[in-house]
């Protein structure tokens, strides 16, 4: 096996930078910048126990294409500065206001695109549905609007309860994707599964509201799809252990932008610029933003 990645190899190029959110709070991020003056901002949202380093080859990519690329940590996640969030808090609310404070604070004015990635897709449809974010081109790599075994009705309804009981109780999502709380195969990178496992930003379990909250969010999100009317490019991979390629399509078709574009990837697995098709992806991504085609 390769050498294992360190998180300075993976964020290398990148700038840490604080940003605040909608009451005050400061979260870290990272930003990759172009030589010269900037033709654009790209704002990069992470999935569920990701972070902002989760976006180095697309950031170090678009950077070098005169692109200002902004990496946040959400609230709640693995990098929350408050402990007592992280895998408890997910409100969409709350998302959306911290997102418009961070544009309000960093963006001046210039053209935006936005990139959401795994549940980060799912943030950032919201945030456009709902007006908090206004980007010209939107790109959604590999979103999670469902799981590829979705939870029958008694089961939503029992966690939904214990949710109440117990708000803080927490459990590994990942038991209700592959019946184990080990990672899966999120990529054939065997060095970057290596880093995954020991990322000091993986967050070890949620409690039962956050997962009450992110199983409406991911219906939610499918609702919000007809409300997207901004160029969409959607990637989706073969070997996604989360969702089922024609779970991907579905929701892909509801997105009611009329210029869109889905690209599939069937030897790919979750972590698209991470795994064996990197520079396609890189690459259409790049095309997307800076010619409006993938």
């Amino acid at each position: 096996m390769a050498s294992a990645h360190t998180y300075e190899h993976v964020t290398r190029g990148a700038r840490s930078f604080q940003w605040n959110g909608h009451d005050g709070a400061g979260f870290p991020g990272l930003v990759w910048e172009p030589l010269g003056e900037p033709k654009a901002q790209v704002l990069c949202i992470h999935g569920l126990s990701g972070a902002a380093a989760d976006f180095g080859p697309l950031g170090r990519q678009l950077a070098a294409q005169g692109f200002t690329v902004w990496a946040i940590n959400l609230r709640g996640q693995g990098n929350d500065p408050d402990h007592r969030r992280r895998g408890h808090f997910l409100d969409p609310h709350e998302w959306r206001a911290d997102l418009a404070a961070f544009a309000d604070a960093h963006l001046d004015g210039r053209p935006l695109h936005l990139v959401g990635e795994s549940m980060g897709s799912l943030v950032s449809v919201d945030a456009v549905a709902h007006g908090a974010l206004r980007p010209q081109r939107l790109v959604l790599s590999a979103p999670v609007t469902e799981i590829r075994a979705p939870l029958p009705g008694w089961m939503v309804g029992l966690l939904r309860q214990a949710s109440k009981v117990a708000p803080r109780a927490k459990l590994s999502p990942l038991r209700f994707v592959h019946g184990k709380t080990c990672l899966p195969r999120l990529t054939s990178d065997d060095a970057y599964m290596h880093y995954l496992k020991n990322i000091p930003h993986r967050v070890g379990g949620f409690t039962l509201e956050f997962l009450t909250n992110f199983h409406d969010l991911m219906r939610e999100t499918q609702q919000c799809a007809a409300r997207i009317d901004v160029p969409t490019l959607m990637l989706s991979a073969g070997r996604d252990i989360f969702i089922r390629p024609e779970q991907s399509r579905a929701f892909f078709d509801c997105i009611a932008a009329p210029e869109k574009e889905y690209v599939f990837y069937p030897q790919s697995h979750h972590l698209l610029w991470h795994d064996v098709d990197t520079d396609d992806v890189l690459e259409r991504i790049t095309r997307w933003i800076t010619e409006g085609r993938a």
